[in-house]
């Protein structure tokens, strides 16, 4: 093909994903509405109005609207939730947390709709990760320098202000940043600014000393990381420049907590974990978690109702939360909720993994591999923390799923234009 022809058929192709109305107008909507729930900065109005406008533009062409599997999964969860509420043993808690759940929900299917190309879900991960160093990695730092910080640990303000939810979130947006920075093709300078952006957000984890997200660090970038070293060994000298930089950086309050996880083993050290108290604390959180999933095996005592059964469970205690997201859910929905959450969080992987296995050689635009791995970490994590009501955590489901659905749909004349576009510079 002439170069000419060349530039004709990439015109064509740009307009093609551009035109359509359906296809900007939701994109414009819950651009909107990420960037302003991930800096967490201004009124929810904004929120709302970017919302409402994904929906709008999702619905002038309804018949290219999907309802895949983990919808389903997630709708299912959302009638169950209803059920709870109507047993709940406090009412007015659960139809409150039911309608918080139902707009994460209606997120994650927006999300899933609006995200159509390659193209569309690069921009989208470059939001998300702008919004978050704009704001709430500026903002940490900026506390953990002057002092405000909590018990030591780095934090920010509204969504941000636990430090195991600050970590949790950074968590994934160091998958988003990976996804995008390892990928050959992107421009130099981007991939450059994200590779230096990768530091910054390990650094933030560590500051917030959250042993559960230090935990999905380990597991889910861990064994990906040691492949890539098997098969490249030039990349460990790399690596370990890195760690010996971050044991530099990270002050000694941060390693002796996280090397304190090893006297989490036994009852009998967990005083010894945290001089704070806090691990003895969350063991008799989890007793009081068994006993009211115990009590309540099915309907559980309400959908968001856990703080309120553990100040019944344990007066001594008051109301605290589960520090476990998957022992909250099943106290909260009894077993069938947990396996319903369940099962559509593992839809999601599902479709990333075969997507990935048969397409990973086409992944020009999106590491899928790192959003899967930063997902897992975050699982992971869940264990110590209680994150199936965090609504980032839903923006990140459907970015996966998309970023997945759309692995390997690079037209091949784009791919092959862009190539020779990347040897000039």
């Amino acid at each position: 093909m002439s170069a000419n022809g060349r530039e004709v058929v990439a015109g064509r192709i740009r307009r093609r994903m551009l035109a359509a109305p359906s296809t900007k107008v939701p994109l414009v909507g819950i651009a909107m509405f990420t960037f302003f729930v991930v800096t967490s900065r201004w009124s929810n109005l904004f929120t709302e109005f970017g919302i409402f406008l994904a929906l709008f533009g999702l619905l002038l062409r309804p018949q290219d609207l999907s309802f895949p599997l983990p919808i389903r999964w997630a709708v299912a969860f959302l009638v169950w939730a209803s059920i709870s509420t109507v047993f709940a043993i406090s009412p007015d808690i659960a139809s409150d947390a039911l309608i918080e759940r139902l707009k994460a929900l209606v997120i994650f299917f927006v999300v899933i709709n609006a995200l159509r190309t390659p193209q569309q879900v690069r921009f989208y991960m470059l939001l998300m990760l702008a919004a978050f160093l704009i704001y709430p990695v500026r903002g940490s730092l900026k506390n953990y320098v002057h002092g405000e910080t909590l018990q030591g640990r780095a934090i920010w303000n509204q969504i941000y202000i636990n430090p195991n939810d600050l970590a949790a979130i950074t968590l994934l947006m160091l998958g988003v940043a990976l996804a995008v920075a390892v990928v050959k093709t992107q421009d130099r300078r981007l991939r450059v600014a994200l590779i230096a952006y990768v530091p910054v957000l390990l650094v933030l984890i560590l500051l917030t000393q959250s042993r559960g997200v230090f935990l999905g660090l380990l597991v889910g970038f861990g064994p990906p990381l040691f492949k890539g070293i098997r098969r490249r060994p030039s990349l460990a000298g790399p690596v370990l420049i890195a760690a010996v930089a971050l044991a530099v950086l990270i002050p000694a309050a941060s390693w002796n907590r996280f090397e304190s996880m090893t006297k989490l083993t036994s009852v009998e050290t967990l005083a010894e974990a945290d001089r704070y108290g806090s691990a003895l604390q969350r063991w008799e959180i989890l007793k009081t978690g068994w006993r009211i999933f115990a009590d309540h095996p099915v309907l559980g005592v309400g959908i968001g109702c856990y703080n309120e059964a553990n100040a019944r469970y344990a007066p001594h205690l008051g109301k605290k939360d589960a520090h476990n997201t998957y022992l909250g859910l099943a106290a909260e929905m009894g077993i069938p909720g947990l396996l319903l959450w369940l099962g559509m969080v593992g839809s999601v992987l599902g479709h990333v993994r075969r997507r990935r296995r048969s397409l990973e050689a086409n992944d020009r635009t999106i590491r899928v591999l790192w959003l899967e791995r930063a997902v897992i970490g975050c699982l992971v994590a869940g264990l110590f923390g209680t994150y199936a009501g965090l609504t980032i955590l839903y923006l990140f489901f459907g970015t996966l799923w998309a970023a997945a659905s759309v692995l390997g749909s690079e037209p091949p004349e784009a791919a092959s234009l862009s190539r020779p576009a990347l040897r000039r510079r």
